[in-house]
This record gives C-alpha cells, sequence and structure tokens, in this order.
C-alpha cells in the first residue's frame, strides 16, 4: 500500500485501504502527482462515508480495466495481452472515458456495450471485441466482485465468415526452403514443418527440451485455458533430427536452440523472414509462419492419409493433462505419422526435378473438359 513507480510502464501509482477496501490508480506522471490524487481520493471517500453515510466510492472502469490488465499480462500470450489494451482503451474512448474522468463500472449499460459493438468495422470484429470485453466483465464480476452481472452475458454473437486461409502448395513450400539461407533461416522452416508448431513454441526451444536418445522434442504451448505452458512432446523423424544435430554440433551456447548472437538471448519473433522469403521466392501473395502449421495438417491429412486423431496430437489441440502430454513413450502412429514426411523437404539434387514434375502436374481445372455453349 503506498505510492510506486511502474518500471515497465514508466509511470506512477497510488492504493491505500479504507474500511477494508483497496483502492488504486496508475498512470500519473509523477509520484506528486499520484500522491495528490491520492489524497484528494481518500478525502472524498471518508467526506462520503461521515457525512452523508453513502457507501465509499464504487470501483471505476478504468481502475478495473488496469487491475484485470494486470492479471492479463502475466496469464496470456504477449499478442493476445496487447490486443486486450486495444479493446479496452478503444471502449473507454468511446465511452469518453479516462485517468480524469472515470465512471463506476456498474453504471456502464447493456446499450452502450452494444452501441460501441455497433461501431466495428466487420462482423468478425464486432465478435472479437464482444469476447474481450465479455472476460473483462466477467474478470469484473467473478473476481474484482464489483459488478453483479455481466452486462455483456445479454449480446450475443454476430454471423460471420471468416477468410478462408490460402494453404500454400507443395511447390511453394518447396520454393521457400530453397530460397531460405541454409545456416540460419532453412533450420528454422524445416523445424516448423516437421513439428507443425507454432512460431513462439519453437523460438523458445531450449537444448534442455531435445532428447537425441530418444529422439524426442518437446515444445511448450500456451494455448490453453488459464495461459499456463504446458508441454507437448513429439518423435522427431530423421529430418529434424538431422536438424537439430547440426544445431547442436554448430552452437554457439548451451541453452538456446536458435540463439541471437546479436542479443545474446533467444530470437523473440522473427517479423521480416517470411515476407522477405516469400518475395525472393516469387510466391504472392505472401504468407506466415502459421500458415506452415495449417499446411502440415492439410498435408498429412489430404496426402499421406495420417488420422485426425495423430494429427491433433502433433498440433496440440487435444485437451490433455501435462501428465497425459508429457508421454515417456510415443504413440505408434504419431511415430508413422512423422515418419511419412521425411525427405520430403530436403534440398538436395533431385529437388529440381521435383519442381518441375509438379509443375507439369495437371491443376483441377484442367480436368474440367470444355464442352462449350
Amino acid at each position: 500500500m503506498g505510492i510506486w513507480k511502474d518500471k515497465k510502464r514508466k509511470h506512477w501509482c497510488y492504493s491505500f485501504k479504507f474500511q477494508n477496501r483497496v483502492y488504486a490508480a496508475r498512470g500519473f506522471k509523477t509520484k506528486t502527482d499520484a500522491r495528490s490524487a491520492r489524497e484528494e481520493r481518500r478525502a472524498i471517500i471518508k467526506k462520503q462515508k461521515e457525512y452523508s453515510g453513502a457507501t465509499p466510492l464504487q470501483m471505476g472502469l478504468i481502475e478495473a480495466a488496469l487491475l484485470y490488465l494486470d492479471y492479463a499480462e502475466k496469464a496470456f500470450a504477449k499478442k493476445t495481452y496487447k490486443y486486450k489494451i486495444y479493446v479496452l482503451k478503444n471502449f473507454a474512448a468511446y465511452l469518453d472515458i479516462d485517468l480524469n474522468k472515470d465512471r463506476p463500472i456498474n453504471h456502464i449499460t447493456t446499450y452502450e456495450i452494444q452501441q460501441y459493438l455497433n461501431t466495428r468495422h466487420s462482423n468478425n470484429n464486432y465478435n472479437v471485441h464482444r469476447k474481450d470485453l465479455m472476460a473483462f466483465f466477467q474478470y469484473a464480476r467473478k473476481v474484482l466482485k464489483v459488478i453483479p452481472q455481466n452486462p455483456v452475458a445479454e449480446i450475443g454473437k454476430l454471423p460471420s465468415n471468416p477468410k478462408p486461409k490460402i494453404i500454400p502448395s507443395e511447390e511453394q513450400i518447396l520454393k521457400l526452403i530453397m530460397a531460405a539461407d541454409p545456416e540460419t533461416e532453412r533450420p528454422l522452416l524445416l523445424t516448423l514443418l516437421h513439428t507443425a508448431a507454432r512460431i513462439d513454441e519453437i523460438l523458445r526451444l531450449t537444448w534442455q527440451d531435445v532428447n537425441f536418445s530418444s529422439k524426442t522434442l518437446t515444445r511448450y504451448t500456451r494455448k490453453r485455458k488459464g495461459g499456463v505452458y504446458e508441454p507437448i512432446t513429439i518423435p522427431m523423424n530423421r529430418d529434424l533430427f538431422e536438424v537439430m544435430k547440426k544445431k547442436w554440433e554448430t552452437r554457439e551456447q548451451d541453452h538456446w536452440v536458435f540463439y541471437n548472437k546479436k542479443t545474446d538471448n533467444r530470437y523473440m519473433n522473427r517479423p521480416k523472414m517470411m515476407k522477405s522469403l516469400c518475395k525472393k521466392a516469387g510466391i504472392d501473395p505472401p504468407f506466415g509462419f502459421h500458415t506452415i502449421r495449417h499446411f502440415m495438417a492439410s498435408y498429412l491429412a489430404d496426402n499421406e492419409k495420417v488420422s485426425k486423431k495423430s494429427i491433433q496430437s502433433l498440433l496440440g489441440h487435444k485437451s490433455l493433462t501435462t501428465t497425459e502430454i508429457y508421454l515417456h513413450s510415443i504413440d505408434g502412429s504419431l511415430r508413422g505419422a512423422m515418419k511419412t514426411v521425411e525427405g520430403k523437404f530436403n534440398v538436395d539434387a533431385g529437388t529440381t526435378e521435383k519442381l518441375a514434375s509438379l509443375q507439369r502436374r495437371p491443376g483441377p481445372d484442367s480436368l474440367i473438359k470444355n464442352e462449350g455453349p
């Protein structure tokens, strides 16, 4: 309880307790501003209680939002956390609310929320903002206990047709691998292909996650309820094993698999890599890392006829406990699934011939007989 500086956000905060309830605010430029605001608010609350018999000031929307974002920063991935900030900032701006002009959160009506959602540019965006506001008000109801019910609960979703994902062809994936730098970019692409993992899961890999004896690799996913990182262990096929082995033999330190020597840390992201590679490979429109994950799921299902259960295990979509996920023995069907792509994306002397063969393969349009009008 007191006044402190948030070192990360570079602003001052205050908190105090009155009649077993904590009051807090943040966003002040100086320590003096925070102290003055704290004393002013304390005086208002005490005066209300002593002279009018009123209950202390109710929690404001901004105060509740800041408390929720403090929780969200720890509970969710960075990208998710940033988008929650964006939604709440937009919502507060629509209601003309800020640090200096807050409103009690229990005064926010379902009608106002509905009107805000109506300003969104598409049904899909409407649904995304509705989801984040639902989560925020649910936190205010269940954790902060400052509202009796969730005002978003009565607002339904809108029908939406998300833009279909464009899955690249095998030919495009091969071109991408050939265009990649063999020492830095290609190992990352091949690891993504042979694990069907998210880019953040791969960039977080440490050498402790790679078991050369059992030929397994453990990655950690956070796309689960509660935001806890959970392990997913998969077998390494021959190609992935060779990639990891070469990375280990040429490593510059013993912790991160994908180490950035410029920062003496892991790569946090590679925002320009895919766009640059797609341009170099002549792929238009370009696609991102996550599209590789979709490609592998489709490839295993369509080309190799791998079962959905095995693909779900590989992708980590199945809801399992940590014990069930952290497998000590690998399902034979999953090991078989990984073997099906051995050698398919290696860049060697036969790659040019394989590309030529794929380019000669007739497309679906060529199979339709033109019978005229």
